[in-house]
């Protein structure tokens, strides 16, 4: 499979109203993204994963880093030609109450990107406005009633609808299930599982549920702090997870059969992100930090099975002469 998306070093820094004051959302992530596959990010709320997910789509300016989608880097990008390259990037927004307008018809919610970026005629892009709506599993009759007639779950497939009229390569869903009831958050994601089949579609899904990032993921990055602290193949981070936050992530899943092991719970909220704990972010709250995680900041690398991508040091020891 081919490389659809590279980050490399992405950082974000938001200047607050107090002069001087920044917080830092995102911190020097790189990441790899291969088509028609799903990389799953996860992390408690306030991690930056939402940041993340904007940044790659430009929706946001990085403060430092590069993105090469599709093999072009998207900073080196005019205005105009970033936006042909949107065409083929596309989002599905975790509330679909909020993010429909309520004056428009759902008809011409799904045809404004084609309006927007001056697809075919008119005659055309009703006829696709109508393939469209029947593929997310709704009538016709839908498209001219109002975003306010529908049920969470059916705006939600409203606002796939409208990511998908395009044709995108990448899509990426922002929570698009934790506002939907359960038996709901199920039909949706089978309903993005078939179009990435059907449709050849490559999916950045975000979320904080591990449930649903196992069953929809094929390679999963867990965040922290704005950080990635464990990358892997979603079998391998579930079945043999490295991070001690991963596994405190993991063990706070219930289980069903009572099969779970002893629960490893995490103490405190996020460190304040003005006030970033020094050396490993997660040292304050790692029920098995060692004094070289107060100051020594841990580098994403390959544990010794070359499985994973962890940022530990106890996984993956510093150097002699580490500073």
């Amino acid at each position: 499979m081919s490389k659809l998306l590279k980050v490399e070093n992405i950082s974000k820094e938001f200047q607050t109203k107090n002069k001087g004051v920044t917080v830092k959302a995102v911190s020097d992530i790189s990441l790899e993204v291969k088509a028609g596959t799903t990389l799953g990010i996860v992390g408690e709320s306030g991690c930056g994963k939402s940041t993340l997910g904007r940044l790659i789509l430009k929706l946001l300016k990085a403060s430092a880093g590069t993105i090469s989608f599709d093999g072009v880097e998207l900073e080196k990008l005019s205005e105009k030609e970033l936006r042909s390259q949107r065409m083929k990037m596309q989002m599905v927004f975790q509330d679909p109450f909020s993010s429909l307008n309520p004056r428009q018809k759902i008809a011409d919610i799904i045809r404004e990107p084609l309006d927007i970026h001056k697809v075919g005629n008119m005659a055309s892009r009703k006829k696709l406005v109508e393939e469209t709506i029947l593929r997310v599993g709704l009538s016709l009759e839908a498209l001219e009633r109002y975003p306010h007639e529908f049920s969470g779950g059916q705006r939600q497939r409203i606002c796939i609808a409208r990511a998908i009229i395009l044709k995108p390569k990448l899509i990426i869903a922002d929570e698009p299930v934790s506002a939907l009831d359960v038996s709901i958050q199920s039909q949706i994601l089978n309903l993005l599982s078939e179009l990435k089949r059907e449709l050849n579609l490559t999916y950045i899904f975000i979320s904080h549920n591990l449930s649903v990032i196992r069953h929809i993921s094929d390679q999963v990055a867990v965040m922290y702090l704005g950080e990635i602290v464990e990358m892997a193949d979603s079998e391998v981070l579930f079945k043999n997870p490295q991070h001690p936050y991963t596994k405190a992530l993991l063990s706070a899943v219930p289980q069903i059969d009572g099969s779970a092991g002893a629960k490893q719970i995490l103490q405190g909220d996020l460190p304040n992100p003005f006030h970033i704990p020094s050396g490993c972010s997660f040292h304050p709250r790692c029920p098995v930090a060692i004094e070289i995680c107060s100051s020594l900041k841990p580098a994403l690398m390959p544990n010794s099975a070359g499985e994973s991508k962890v940022s530990c040091h106890l996984i993956n020891p510093p150097k002699a002469g580490g500073k």
